[in-house]
């Protein structure tokens, strides 16, 4: 495999916003096919690009009736976010906070990436520590 450039920088979405990564990944064109199911972030953006556009266009559109197949896109988005896509960043996450305190991160700078109370970090990091890793967090960490 090529080497990977990732490249990141702090911006700032908002003017009053929190900072915010802006991460560009660069990969080989002839590594695009990633192990462990990683060409799958692809769908992913697609899926979430598609939720964003219907639900804009069905608010933009302002129609007191709805229309049958309106309804039949709205059901088949939930379902794709519910079955696919947020069981997969939940193992993102997961993954990343499993990570990080492998690597010795404090509970209290987790609590403040995650924007909670520190025990409420130390309780959701034990948590996940004491479990094995779920399907989606084996996904997201390519195993």
């Amino acid at each position: 495999m090529s080497d990977v450039v990732v490249h990141a920088e702090q911006r700032q979405p908002f003017e009053d916003g929190p900072h915010a990564p802006d991460v560009l990944v660069a990969i080989p064109h002839e590594d695009r096919e990633l192990p462990g199911g990683a060409d799958q972030v692809g769908e992913f953006t697609r899926t979430l690009e598609w939720a964003l556009l219907l639900l804009r266009t069905l608010e933009q559109d302002g129609r007191d009736r709805v229309h049958e197949e309106d309804l039949n896109r709205l059901h088949a988005l939930v379902r794709a976010l519910d079955q696919r896509l947020i069981p997969a960043l939940e193992g993102v996450r997961d993954a990343a906070v499993r990570r990080y305190r492998e690597l010795g991160g404090s509970y209290g700078s987790l609590a403040k990436a995650m924007g909670v109370p520190r025990s409420t970090a130390q309780t959701r990091s034990m948590a996940l520590l004491g479990r094995e890793p779920s399907a989606h967090e084996r996904w997201a960490s390519g195993q």
